[in-house]
């Protein structure tokens, strides 16, 4: 006979409601007539485990691995219990049940059948939604609040949020009503809203009360108001905030506009009132001393504001005195008053600055423990300057803590100002400044004690403590050596330990003995690490991130170090990782939880790009053509793909001249291009963790038409490669590429060509490249302090597929340091040198194919210089800022006005990067450089200077970038004035 028992509870975790036998086993008895009791399956042998869901055996890893009681091993209602714990935490169930029989050989047979969660996949409106309601903007509306996969729990909140959408577009009394249609195999939901939209309330009549600025009609159709119109409530009051906005912006700052609404006939007719009071035109004046334009527009905020709140000018006023006495004007005055003049309000600053006060002399005295010389160093106020009260209380506070940090923590300063006599007439008042210190006591640490550090010993303690023997007793520094105890003890597992600081000073209070006090508690471990939320990404690629694994300490350091890994990856929305206790106090399990983010995204973008570029006209003079030309830009990527986090990317961009250009043809001949189409199509694919170490490997392939400033080019490029960060600063990468590059339509005469451009118009290059970099920016888009260093080599040989030999190398140091201490100005430097050299290439025909010798092999001949598309270029807005694009060189790189480029360049950059108000900076910039036609010619003396200013505003997409460069040196037919426009900084 078979009997079961059974019993449950319901518990609440991770938003998922439990229903569980946690305490009992619910057992399927096969053992005879008898009752069996518990006791009869605990402590017998686990014979097989079996996981069912919804009647489908599953041997799922992500499960089997949790499951705690194992075959062979005896039955406890311990692993029972876990196992269950462990199950529901991954939050797939809402129902887990075991079932034991007793079979042969005296063993159990378990099963765990599993109720599934189904997620919802899909959102639908059902019913008649009703005119003017756009349904998609009701999901996206479910969407946004609770996620693409509302939980089942919410749908009723749901419905209430669609309601509201409903009521928002006229539909006072809309009824939805939620219900959830299950699918099985694989177990999902769709969440069906069944709606009634109910009649829809338009407006009957409106009506205007109070003294409009404007003729009714024109305010009527300016809030888009009419008869008949469907009564929308939030839109509404959204476009009477826009009307109030734009009178304040006219000035009239106590503009107000109001509506109210009575509704009738069973609320589908509304009849609206509108008050409106235009309030006065408001005037801001200044009398007394003036300000300039600027610091009015920065201390008086009334525009910005919109707002003449008496809060608001109280606070102007403090604003405008704080200003002025900080310039000296110690007793500057600006207090304010309104004036109502007919429909006009005047707001008057009466600005008083009062006579100017300059510090005559700073007197410091008792302070026979610390020298005159170091405190005077750390002052801010200097004799001869302007007096301000600010300086005066910072001085305080700096000579203050400069007396702590020695041990005098009952340290005080106080102050006097003393003006001295002067002249009705002259320009300022001296002012004397007396400080009086009251040094105190002086505090030693004779010694320091630990207490209670069982499991850490001493050794491994002391050399976090500042706090030590023989130095100046520091109360900050106390307690920043408490929190290092503590977290130290947190990232070997303590996650209960608490450390209390005690200074135990002496009775005089000259000497102390700090006694830390550690109460460690239980040292815990990771049980299990249970991964939840995981759709499209492998356990193993989160598990490779997650620096804790089972039977580890639970570090806090390693929990922090856990999640920013995986944030990393950006693979995710969200990251999470908690503590789940369970069984015993020293074991917890880990549950990290992720929301994955869409695995496909989109990026689109537009814009323009104006450039100088050296066209040759029919009579063979060089000049410079603007250029502007349209661009768009697309770019889709998958990831992860097969579980991984490996990615696929393709970017598109395409850009159209709008001007035809002049150049010549193959035979010297002028002809006309059409307006030129620049375009790049660039597919990535990349694999993260190569082989499991810790390169990343990527394939990339581009197919490209470029504009360069003396000829244009298409390209074919595909190539190999990997990266590997060595550290947070250091990475090495190195590539392999094979590309077919054309060469065309170029405008430099063909005497005036390098020989290998006359012979290699078509040609394939085959190249290793390697670089190495070093990176300690702040901010790679807009940096403030750190540098930059890479070092790239090229070699591109016949033996490997190419029909050109050389070796390049681009080297490229840069450095950022703030000169003043608030970081107000920014010095940026730069340094750049590319070398080639070019060794042999492939004799080609007029044709272009390559020519063979009487011997049936290829000719290979020396050459001078690299291919065209490798050359190195110079001249621009990221390069020398006083010449246009490319055309910077010597007289062997620039022919009758067209850059040919060079086998070497050498560029330097120095900025003055000076911040102002407005998210804004000014830069002062010397540029310098050049390019050579062989490395032999490199000369330090040939370099060509420029120098220039520009502006910078930082906009959410990047710096916005201004310069304005003028060349030192200017030679005969040159230009004086290269301007540009760009996004982000120039290096």
């Amino acid at each position: 006979m078979t009997r079961t028992r059974r019993s449950g509870r319901t518990r609440r975790l991770n938003g998922v409601t439990m229903s569980a036998t946690l305490c009992v086993l619910c057992f399927l008895v096969s053992a005879g007539p008898a009752e069996g009791a518990i006791d009869d399956f605990l402590g017998k042998p686990v014979a097989v485990v079996r996981l069912v869901i919804e009647g489908r055996e599953t041997v799922d890893p992500s499960l089997s691995r949790v499951v705690e009681t194992r075959q062979g091993e005896p039955l406890t209602m311990a692993a029972v219990r876990d196992t269950i714990t462990h199950l529901f935490s991954l939050g797939r169930f809402d129902d887990v049940r075991v079932d034991a029989t007793v079979v042969e050989a005296n063993r159990v047979a378990l099963r765990y059948e599993l109720s599934p969660i189904h997620p919802v996949t899909h959102i639908a409106l059902a019913g008649a939604i009703g005119a003017g309601v756009d349904a998609s903007q009701l999901r996206q509306s479910v969407v946004d609040r609770y996620g693409p996969s509302p939980p089942i729990a919410r749908a009723a909140e749901a419905a209430a949020l669609i309601a509201d959408g409903l009521r928002e577009s006229g539909y006072l009394h809309a009824d939805v009503k939620p219900r959830v249609d299950i699918a099985h195999r694989p177990e999902r939901a769709t969440l069906v809203f069944t709606v009634e939209p109910g009649p829809r309330t338009t407006i009957e009549a409106i009506e205007i009360a109070g003294a409009p600025a404007e003729a009714q009609a024109d305010l009527l159709r300016r809030l888009d108001l009419a008869r008949g119109a469907p009564y929308r409530r939030e839109a509404l009051n959204a476009r009477i905030d826009r009307y109030v906005a734009d009178r304040r912006k006219a000035g009239y700052y106590e503009a107000r506009l109001t509506v109210a609404a009575a509704l009738t006939d069973a609320d589908r007719l509304a009849r609206l009132t509108l008050t409106a009071m235009p309030g006065p035109h408001v005037r801001v004046v200044f009398t007394g001393d003036q300000l300039t334009a600027d610091k009015r527009a920065e201390l008086v905020p009334i525009e910005r504001e919109g707002s003449v709140d008496e809060d608001l000018l109280e606070d102007t006023t403090n604003a405008i005195v704080e200003h002025l006495r900080g310039l000296g004007y110690r007793d500057a005055m600006a207090p304010h008053s309104r004036t109502e003049s007919g429909s006009e309000l005047v707001i008057a600053f009466d600005v008083r600055r009062g006579r100017e006060y300059r510090v005559e002399r700073v007197e410091i005295s008792g302070n026979p423990s610390v020298p005159l010389s170091e405190i005077a160093a750390s002052l801010r106020l200097r004799d001869g300057e302007p007096f301000a009260e600010a300086q005066l209380d910072a001085d305080l506070a700096a000579i203050q803590e400069l007396y702590r940090r020695r041990g005098f923590a009952g340290a005080r300063v106080q102050a006097s100002e003393e003006p001295q006599p002067v002249e009705p007439r002259a320009p300022f008042v001296p002012l004397r400044v007396r400080m009086v210190v009251s040094e105190g006591v002086r505090t030693v640490v004779s010694a320091v004690h630990l207490q209670g550090n069982a499991a850490v010993a001493e050794a491994a303690l002391k050399p976090l403590l500042g706090v030590a023997a023989d130095r100046p007793y520091l109360e900050t520094q106390l307690a920043l050596d408490r929190d290092a105890i503590q977290l130290h003890y947190l990232n070997l597992g303590y996650q209960n330990v608490s450390v209390d600081a005690n200074p135990n000073f002496s009775a005089d209070r000259t000497r102390a003995e700090p006694i830390f006090t550690i109460r460690e508690g239980p040292r815990i471990f990771v049980d299990h690490v249970l991964i939840v939320g995981n759709v499209r990404t492998g356990l193993e690629t989160i598990e490779r991130e997650l620096q804790m694994k089972p039977g580890e300490a639970l570090s806090e350091a390693a929990k922090i170090e856990s999640r920013r890994r995986l944030a990393a990856l950006g693979l995710f929305r969200r990251v999470q990782i908690a503590e789940l206790a369970h069984g015993e106090e020293a074991r917890r399990d880990l549950l990290v939880t992720v929301e994955e983010g869409p695995a496909t995204t989109v990026i689109v973008g537009g814009g323009a790009e104006g450039r100088l570029r050296p066209v040759r006209s029919a009579g063979g003079v060089v000049s410079e053509q603007f250029d502007l030309a349209p661009r768009g830009s697309f770019q889709i990527t998958r990831r992860p793909l097969f579980g991984k986090n490996r990615s696929i990317s393709v970017f598109t961009s395409v850009s159209l001249s709008l001007k035809d250009s002049q150049v010549f043809g193959d035979a010297g001949t002028p002809i006309i291009s059409s307006k030129f189409p620049e375009y790049r199509v660039l597919g990535t694919y990349r694999e993260p963790r190569l082989f499991d170490t810790a390169a990343d490997a990527f394939i990339t392939g581009t197919i490209e038409q470029r504009i360069r400033s003396s000829f244009n080019f298409t390209r074919s490029v595909g190539g190999a490669g990997y990266a590997r960060r060595l550290s947070s600063a250091t990475s090495v990468t190195g590539s392999y590429q094979i590309q077919r590059t054309r060469v065309f339509d170029s405008q430099v005469k063909p005497e005036d060509e390098p020989l290998i451009d006359r012979t290699f118009s078509r040609y394939r290059l085959s190249s290793f490249s390697a670089a190495v970099l070093r990176d300690t920016r702040n901010d790679s888009a807009d940096p403030t302090a750190g540098g930059y260093l890479s070092a790239n080599g090229e070699i591109a040989g016949l033996a490997i597929g190419s029909e050109a030999g050389f070796v390049k190398s681009y080297l490229t140091a840069q450095l950022f340091r703030p000169v003043t201490h608030g970081g107000g100005i920014l010095f940026a430097g730069s340094a750049r040198v590319g070398l080639g050299f070019p060794r042999e290439a492939v004799r080609k025909d007029e044709q272009g194919r390559n020519e063979v010798g009487a011997d049936g092999r290829v000719i290979i001949e020396p050459v001078d210089d690299l291919p065209a598309s490798e050359r190195f270029f110079a001249g621009g807005d990221t390069t020398v800022r006083g010449f246009a694009l490319d055309r910077l060189g010597s007289a062997d790189t620039i022919k009758d006005g067209s850059p040919i480029g060079g086998n070497a360049v050498v560029i330097f950059n120095g900025e003055l990067r000076v911040s102002v108000p407005g998210n804004a900076q000014i830069v002062g910039f010397v540029d310098s450089g050049n390019v050579f036609k062989h490395v032999g010619d490199l000369d330090l003396g040939q370099l060509r200077a420029a120098v220039g200013f520009g502006g910078r505003y930082r906009s959410p997409v990047g710096p916005i970038r201004v310069d304005i460069g003028f060349k030192v040196h200017r030679q005969p037919g040159e230009g004086a004035v290269a301007f540009h426009v760009s996004l982000g900084q120039a290096f």
